[in-house]
């Protein structure tokens, strides 16, 4: 069994990127478009309306493909921030007055089966956990006034309640919008190397620019529209101060947010780590006969027998490590139309700089964790696997047949109890449930307390609070 089909795509605050790609391995077909160019790194455009050529010099970094690119990705890279022109430098970054800080270090407590949130490794120097910092990253994560009309938080898509996902086929936005991915679940991306089902954020600080300035998401806004907004909560202001020394900035939003994410959202301690940590009737025979089949051996101290293939579903070739997931990019045929050649979606190559491109990333998806796998459905990239059972039998006939798919994917030929244990296994790696109280959210000029709650469900576009912009 191969990547892909555990997160639920993803709503939160990366910087506009340059959309480019990559791909999987076949010819490029003939419905992928070349890129022009006149001379060497020079494009003409048309006629100036004084009937002068004028030229536009385009570097390869710019010449980019926008075709596959779902259209809340598209929406990134055009929102607000870039139709507006940057922000004033002050709205992103401060320096810190390190007198008005107020905060001490914070250590989470790391779940059986997970490895600790290293300085340096886990954790960016630039942002080691802090108390207050992870408090205000929780207020921030489930604040609805980081939108537009204040109905939508980083929660609408990343509900703790619901596997830290929504689980729905595609992410809603601002407006009742549908965005072109499913909303990848938020836990224990604390070990991630990249966000997104393409990768295009490098990390939880960068993955969290992105939806507050998308028109799809959060709505067509700049970091200085949101930025302005918060600072007119006092509240906001008084905790930028003692956590970062600063007056409210992206920087700090940034920071917050994805140290509360880090700090809180770990999946750990499943019926899989108990049996890993001496309990030998943790798993039952299903379960570890899916385990064998998965790719790992049972404990030496187990006496259970099975002849069971070992690895015959062949999981562990991407799912592996004690997070279960590579961290690299797969096609296993998902969205795949055979009748025009091409993916709607091409994942990995769309968002990968010219000179950086290579076809074997042509609709390719990061592999997600398979940790809480049941409790992220529906599954894919697209949502378009409802049940795990789905996911096992997409594997087992060996995915859909493109130029690009992953050469490890064959078919597998697992029998209908195989295919069960198989799901019995994915069912044992789930994790104890988090407990994530509401946030007290600080009072806005008006005098008003939005209810964060109010930001989990879609309704009829009624703003969670009453919205006064700051001047």
């Amino acid at each position: 069994m191969r990547p892909i089909f555990g997160f639920a795509a993803s709503f939160a605050l990366a910087t506009p990127l340059l959309l480019a790609g990559c791909g999987g391995e076949g010819d490029i077909p003939q419905s992928l478009p070349s890129i022009p160019t006149t001379g060497s790194l020079a494009a003409v455009d048309a006629q100036a309306k004084d009937g002068k050529e004028k030229r536009k010099v385009v570097t390869p970094e710019t010449v980019i493909d926008k075709k596959g690119v779902p259209k809340n990705v598209k929406e990134e890279e055009k929102g607000g921030e870039a139709l507006s022109g940057p922000s004033p430098a002050e709205y992103l970054w401060q320096i810190s007055n390190e007198k008005l800080i107020k905060d001490e270090p914070f250590t989470p407590v790391i779940p059986r089966g997970l490895q600790a949130l290293t300085l340096n490794v886990y954790v960016p120097p630039a942002n080691p956990l802090t108390k207050g910092k992870v408090e205000l990253g929780k207020q921030l994560y489930f604040e609805p006034r980081i939108s537009l009309d204040g109905t939508v938080s980083c929660a609408s898509c990343h509900n703790p309640e619901k596997g830290w996902t929504d689980n729905a086929p595609v992410a809603t936005g601002i407006d009742g919008q549908k965005g072109g991915r499913s909303a990848p679940t938020v836990l224990n991306t604390a070990y991630g190397k990249t966000m997104f089902w393409d990768g295009r954020a490098p990390s939880l600080e960068g993955q969290s620019q992105g939806p507050p300035q998308n028109p799809i998401e959060m709505g067509k806004q700049t970091y200085k529209q949101i930025v302005e907004r918060l600072r007119g909560i006092s509240g906001y202001r008084e905790q930028f101060q003692k956590v970062f020394g600063t007056d409210v900035t992206l920087d700090g939003m940034a920071k917050a947010i994805a140290a509360f994410e880090r700090a809180t959202a770990l999946s750990g301690n499943s019926k899989y780590d108990k049996y890993q940590s001496g309990d030998m009737n943790a798993l039952s025979d299903s379960e570890k006969r899916g385990m064998v089949l998965f790719g790992l051996r049972l404990s030496g101290d187990d006496d259970f027998k099975t002849n069971v293939v070992l690895k015959k579903a062949d999981c562990t070739s991407c799912h592996v490590g004690f997070n279960f997931t590579d961290e690299q990019f797969h096609n296993l045929g998902i969205g795949w139309d055979p009748e025009k050649k091409d993916f709607k979606d091409r994942g990995r190559w769309s968002v990968t700089p010219i000179g950086a491109r290579w076809d074997k990333e042509i609709g390719a998806f990061k592999t997600p964790t398979v940790r809480d796998i049941a409790r992220t459905a529906p599954y894919m990239h697209d949502g378009s696997l409802k049940t795990l059972e789905e996911v096992v039998e997409h594997y087992n006939k060996g995915g859909h047949p493109n130029p690009y798919l992953d050469k490890d994917i064959k078919k597998l030929n697992l029998t209908d109890q195989e295919k069960a244990d198989v799901v019995a296994f994915m069912k044992a790696l789930t994790g104890e449930i988090i407990k994530v109280p509401l946030p007290k959210l600080p009072a806005g000029p008006d005098g008003q307390t939005p209810n964060p709650a109010s930001a989990l469900t879609f309704s009829a576009a009624k703003p969670a609070f009453h919205l006064v912009e700051s001047r």
